[in-house]
């Protein structure tokens, strides 16, 4: 436990500050300005510097060597030549309107003017009678000793009509038209079962067929499912492996 002068001098040199490079610069003391809030210089204000370009594309865009500003007065002077001048043929003949279609017919006024001739006029017979509204005859009437109240004439059939025959081809005309030859009518829904038909006794080929199938223990094999060892083992056809192949046109590829 010694401690000689080597090690002391040891010791000494590892326990002294490691010294700062020539470019240290100092930092504030903590990150959370424990020192108090550094104080601004309110007096002067920040200043831009900005390049030659920034400068020139910041202006505004220069109007064109051409630009007439707006005129002062909706009035436009007209020069003494512009007013003594004479048009040609051709503006002229612009200037004229366009000319209606011949068929073109002018908007009627809502009061149609009638003449005075027209209301003297003497409507013909003709006229008369096509101006004349539709008649409709009087509603029927109802019996005295009738239990309706609408629908039923008050006259009665004539005695000539109710002893009156009819013709043979009246007579044809008014039966009814017999059904189809393959006509069949409508079942009953509740079917008659005819007393042979209770009394039958079936056959022994039908009691057989009729019969449910059995199926004994013996017929059963659990492994009917069960793959042999040749089946596992085998090798497809090139023609089997070709058809078992989905085709191309029906696959996509999984995004």
């Amino acid at each position: 436990g010694n401690v000689t002068p080597m090690d002391e001098d040891r010791l000494s040199r590892l326990s002294s500050a490691k010294r700062l490079s020539a470019s240290f610069s100092e930092d504030r003391r903590s990150i959370y300005w424990d020192n108090g809030i550094p104080r601004k210089d309110f007096s002067r204000t920040t200043s831009f510097a900005v390049t030659e370009r920034q400068a020139d594309l910041a202006n505004h865009k220069r109007a064109h060597s051409a630009y007439t500003s707006d005129r002062p007065s909706p009035i436009w002077p007209v020069s003494k030549a512009a007013l003594q001048t004479s048009p040609t043929p051709r503006c002229l003949e612009l200037s004229v309107h366009k000319r209606p279609p011949s068929t073109y017919q002018p908007c009627k006024e809502v009061m149609t003017n009638i003449p005075a001739s027209a209301l003297r006029i003497t409507p013909s017979p003709r006229v008369a009678q096509l101006s004349a509204h539709k008649s409709f005859p009087s509603p029927p009437g109802v019996k005295a000793n009738s239990e309706w109240d609408w629908g039923e004439w008050s006259m009665d059939i004539s005695a000539a009509a109710k002893k009156a025959e009819p013709s043979a081809r009246v007579i044809q005309l008014s039966m009814s038209k017999a059904p189809p030859a393959l006509y069949r009518p409508c079942r009953e829904v509740r079917w008659p079962v005819l007393p042979a038909t209770r009394s039958y006794v079936a056959t022994e080929s039908l009691q057989k067929l009729a019969r449910p199938r059995s199926r004994s223990e013996g017929d059963y094999n659990p492994s009917a499912y069960n793959i042999s060892r040749g089946a596992l083992v085998a090798q497809p056809s090139p023609r089997i492996t070709q058809l078992a192949t989905p085709l191309s046109r029906k696959c996509r590829t999984k995004k």
